[in-house]
């Protein structure tokens, strides 16, 4: 199948061209999505929130600058650092989704689906790693990414 973007990268991982690290997912999308290509084309793409678009993080020896905190000795766990919602805010999000999940029937998402929605959260910036949790909303993204009517709370999936 050929792309129906300019991408150049073969695989997923390192894209030199956008600066970022893409998982499988993103690699697909920007293979595959014009919008998806052209906001990484303007620095605007997922995975590029902290990045200074003249100054893209390089591989250096061998090991990448973490994309959210800029330090070559992270890989990512300086979002376990970040707080959650307050207990009342995340209560008020669970109460809404669950609202909306039995409504549906309690309808649930494909094995596939679920997969590519966590691919998206473990790249976010908001997620933190060590709780399994969103940081936006606070929900346990391996329940959440299951439900039909689960959404994303800024809209990456």
């Amino acid at each position: 199948m050929e792309n129906k973007t300019k991408c150049e990268c073969p695989l997923a991982g390192f894209c030199n061209r956008h600066g970022i690290e893409k998982t499988k997912h993103w690699h697909k999308l920007c293979q595959n999505h014009v919008g998806y290509f052209n906001m990484w084309e303007e620095c605007r793409g997922p995975g590029q929130q902290f990045i200074d678009c003249n100054n893209k993080p390089q591989k250096t020896e061998d090991k990448l600058i973490c994309k959210f905190c800029q330090n070559t000795k992270c890989t990512g766990e300086c979002r376990n650092k970040q707080s959650k919602p307050s207990t009342i805010q995340m209560a008020k999000n669970l109460a809404e989704s669950t609202v909306k999940h039995v409504k549906s029937g309690l309808l649930k998402v494909t094995e596939e689906e679920r997969q590519k929605r966590l691919d998206i959260c473990s790249d976010c910036e908001f997620y933190i790693p060590k709780e399994d949790r969103c940081g936006k909303c606070g929900c346990y993204m391996k329940s959440k990414s299951t439900w039909k009517t689960g959404q994303c709370p800024i809209g990456k999936w």
